[in-house]
């Protein structure tokens, strides 16, 4: 059992204190310095709406995700219509990733100091490079999260991490399309191959019975609004294919765009590839390995 008297569990609450505290304040910060007019008011108004009993999808139209929309409403009702209200979704998101950092860094068994200064410098990383909500920001975020839960889920093998990876993969996909719709198809593919090859039944029926689950909670939202599938499938789904298709087409596809403009990210890429691909080669069955997934 823990004992909550030790020295190193009242350094850590200390140390989640001032995580908590400063990944919301650093984002409250950077959220007040200037706007953009496209982009930082881009939830305040719906979010607005909601709040007043309209929906989106029926009472005005959307292309991104609804879930800003909500969670801001939820915010106004709470602490008032303002724009610290307003910039506090960013920051508790903010917050989130960073305390979830710190636990999945730990859960790795990394030092406590060092779990900190991840964290720490996750948090400035994460949201405040906006500052505002931004659907770019929550899809990308709350993947990274669908993430983590799923290393958990495979490290520890326990059922909530299995139940929490599709939801959160759900809200990133509630969020925007992109950069969600991708990771989901990536982490899907892994996961399955996980379970398959090693054989895990009970934890992929886990997983097909929350993501069914969630299906039929937000299909019984949408019935309960007065939202149709067809207005949805429109807005969310078809009219962001055809700003995503004009996009597609204008991209320029040289070395140098594709390559050097990353360089920096593929090196440090390169010695996880290095030693995964020795490991395949020099340990038996290595594919079955959870090591093999974590690299994945």
């Amino acid at each position: 059992m823990k004992n909550y008297n030790s020295f190193f569990f009242k350094i850590e609450k200390l140390l989640l204190s001032l995580l908590l505290l400063f990944s919301i304040f650093i984002n409250q910060y950077y959220g007040n310095l200037g706007v953009s007019p496209l982009d930082s008011f881009s939830h305040f108004d719906t979010g607005y709406r909601v709040l007043h009993g309209q929906y989106p999808f029926k009472d005005f139209w959307v292309i991104s995700g609804p879930i800003l929309d909500y969670f801001q409403s939820f915010l106004f009702f709470i602490f008032g219509i303002s724009w610290q209200s307003y910039v506090l979704q960013s920051s508790i998101i903010n917050a989130i990733l960073t305390l979830a950092t710190y636990f999945v860094l730990k859960k790795f068994n990394l030092d406590l100091g060092l779990c900190f200064f991840f964290a720490l410098l996750f948090s400035i990383l994460a949201y405040p490079s906006s500052g505002t909500p931004f659907v770019d920001h929550h899809s990308a975020l709350f993947s990274l999260l669908g993430v983590y839960f799923c290393l958990l889920a495979i490290k520890t093998e326990k059922k909530i991490f299995y139940i929490l990876f599709p939801l959160c993969l759900g809200f990133a996909f509630l969020s925007k399309i992109v950069p969600s719709s991708y990771i989901i198809f990536l982490v899907g593919i892994i996961t399955v191959l996980y379970f398959l090859i090693n054989k895990k039944i009970t934890p992929l029926k886990y997983l097909i019975t929350t993501t069914i689950i969630s299906v039929i909670i937000f299909l019984i939202i949408l019935k309960l609004q007065g939202i149709t599938i067809l207005s949805f499938l429109i807005q969310y789904i078809l009219h962001p294919l055809t700003v995503g298709g004009d996009r597609v087409g204008s991209l320029d596809l040289t070395f140098s765009k594709i390559i050097l403009h990353f360089k920096f990210i593929y090196l440090v890429f390169l010695p996880f590839i290095y030693f995964s691909i020795v490991d395949f080669f020099k340990k038996n069955k290595f594919y079955k390995k959870k090591d093999f997934y974590y690299f994945l």
